[in-house]
């Protein structure tokens, strides 16, 4: 065939060199992220966490046009709003425990799939969890995406694509993206905030004014706290950092302040309104692990301030400072480059922007270490709501990657394709973790997260249950969002839910009660009987019961094995005909 043999060269040289090569290279990148989505996605069991479940039932509200309104209701919440004096039954329902910005994504997210909002009892996995998880997802993607724009700056080209490969091959990431936990929008703000910072640094290096990208910074923390209110202390290492750096020191730190608090102010002032306190109820979270859990602290319906010792938050703070270091690799997503990190502020970078900005890194990370320790991270199904840590391993990552490769270089070997070897093997050894948990290397799993949670079975209250109606449960997120009905998390004693009910205090009586292996067969006996849960002991042992309890009627097909047991006024499950 006349010219094929000089198609063929010109096909080949595109191929190798050509912009036909770069074009491969993105195609075969873009399969890799696809086949990793499918892997994942195959293995997802659902939303893993109570915030998660909490804040998705917000969104769903909020796609419905109810506004940041709640199904789910804690005791803390009622006592703080009586002694504000604000009307309990009414703003009881106006959530001021999360931030604001997560369950506006999960809206946006939930409205392509509102035909399938109530849930099928026949369907192992809810269509919000995986239209939640989807979302995660593309913002993680999209973080990764920022990522490359601010390692090129810091380093150069090769390093940000090599960068951006390592983080997504960490399997941390892609479980926090499945958790429906707020962390992947806050890697994304975060990586977006930070591009900012780094675009200031450059103009202060070139005698330019920084002063719009310290106003697109501001504004970056500021919806970083309408994401999460922890990431105060991660603004709070870069004030100082922008107070030492910046020139005129105090007004560069002051405008990003000013700007971030304009951003944030006007959710705080709707939370005074709707609870008496700027923090609402999440202002008690600070007491996670004095003398009670959080958990304990949301189930009493008042605060008790004499455990609030300073001996008490000095010995949470150096508990958990240890606690911390002892499982950074683990928060770090194990990944040995990330930790390399810390190595690297011992190194001479010759850029001066590169140089600085770890500095702001390592104060920014510094903050954040200290506000985990304040607060507690709580792990739920193995990841956690308070993990700061991960957002901070993609830079940590660039730093590590190019302090490694820049010792490798002294090392002058002349093997052939040693580099290749030795950037291959810290590949293999960041995706260790993602290459054991594929379904052919890893243990089987159940196709949902039991316990605690069956879906399936939790729904079938959205037929049992009146909209108007309270269940009282040991997990008012997972009622609240999978059987869309009004729950109240279960009161520290039964006292406290016969007031709750009598005097109609959330609206109207509490006519269910649903106890699962929240509060049952996932703690030890000691933890019945004495713990937490002592006061329902009676109850979660189901001993003689429906004698003198209110809620008499009763049935044990929302669980399995007897786990889970649901009270009621009357039977639900038969209604009479009419």
């Amino acid at each position: 065939m006349p010219g094929s043999e000089e198609f063929i060269q010109s096909a080949v040289h595109a191929l190798e060199a050509g912009g036909l090569a770069v074009w491969v290279k993105r195609g075969a990148v873009t399969l890799g992220i696809v086949a990793i989505v499918v892997l994942h996605f195959y293995q997802f069991r659902g939303l893993s966490t109570s915030q998660a479940m909490d804040q998705a039932q917000i969104g769903r509200a909020i796609a419905s046009g109810e506004g940041w309104s709640t199904k789910m209701a804690r005791p803390l919440a009622i006592g703080q709003l009586q002694a504000n004096g604000k009307d309990v039954a009414k703003n009881i329902w106006l959530d001021t425990y999360n931030a604001p910005l997560p369950p506006f994504v999960d809206a946006i997210a939930l409205l392509p799939v509102k035909a399938f909002w109530k849930m099928n009892p026949r369907t192992l996995i809810y269509a919000g969890d995986k239209a939640i998880a989807t979302m995660s997802i593309l913002l993680f993607i999209a973080s990764v995406g920022i990522l490359f724009f601010t390692a090129r700056r810091l380093f150069d080209q090769r390093l940000a694509l090599l960068v951006c490969g390592l983080i997504l091959l960490c399997e941390a990431m892609w479980q926090y993206a499945l958790s429906g936990l707020p962390q992947m929008l806050l890697l994304f703000l975060f990586n977006v905030t930070t591009y900012f910072l780094v675009r200031a640094v450059e103009a202060q290096q070139r005698d330019e004014s920084p002063l719009k990208w310290l106003i697109a910074a501001g504004a970056g923390f500021g919806l970083l706290l309408l994401t999460h209110a922890l990431t105060f202390w991660i603004f709070l290492g870069a004030f100082i950092f922008a107070a030492l750096f910046f020139r005129p020191r105090a007004w560069s730190a002051l405008i990003m302040l000013a700007v971030c608090a304009i951003v944030y102010l006007p959710w705080l002032i709707r939370t005074w309104l709707v609870s008496g306190s700027f923090g609402g109820v999440a202002i008690y979270s600070i007491f996670n692990g004095v003398a009670h859990s959080e958990w304990g602290w949301m189930r009493r319906s008042n605060f008790d301030s004499s455990t609030a010792v300073l001996g008490a938050f000095r010995d949470k703070i150096s508990v958990g400072l240890v606690s911390q270091t002892a499982q950074l690799f683990e928060y770090f997503g194990l990944s040995v480059v990330a930790l390399m990190f810390f190595v690297s502020l011992l190194h001479a970078f010759k850029k001066t922007e590169t140089a600085a900005i770890r500095w702001m890194i390592l104060a920014m990370w510094g903050g954040a270490v200290l506000g985990m320790c304040l607060y507690g991270i709580n792990d739920e199904q193995g990841v956690a709501a308070n993990q700061l840590h991960l957002i901070f391993v993609p830079l940590m990552t660039g730093y590590g990657l190019a302090y490694l490769l820049v010792q490798w270089n002294r090392l002058a070997l002349e093997i052939p394709l040693a580099r290749a070897g030795f950037i291959t093997l810290l590949y293999l050894l960041c995706a260790m973790p993602m290459i054991f948990s594929t379904p052919w290397l890893s243990p089987p799993k159940p196709l949902v997260r039991w316990p605690p949670y069956m879906p399936p079975l939790i729904s079938v209250l959205n037929n049992w249950m009146q909209p108007d109606e309270v269940t009282a449960t040991d997990m008012p997120w997972a009622v609240a969002w999978y059987a869309d009905r009004r729950s109240v998390w279960l009161p520290d004693t039964l006292h406290t839910m016969t007031d709750l009910s009598d005097y109609k205090m959330l609206g109207g009586p509490i006519n269910g009660l649903y106890l699962t292996p929240v509060s049952g067969t996932d703690n030890k006996l000691r933890d019945i009987v004495r713990g937490e849960y002592k006061d329902w002991a009676v109850v979660i042992q189901r001993n003689q019961i429906l004698e003198k309890f209110p809620l008499r009627w009763n049935t044990v097909v929302l669980g399995l094995d007897n786990e889970c047991i649901f009270l009621s006024d009357h039977d639900r499950e038969h209604p009479p005909a009419r």
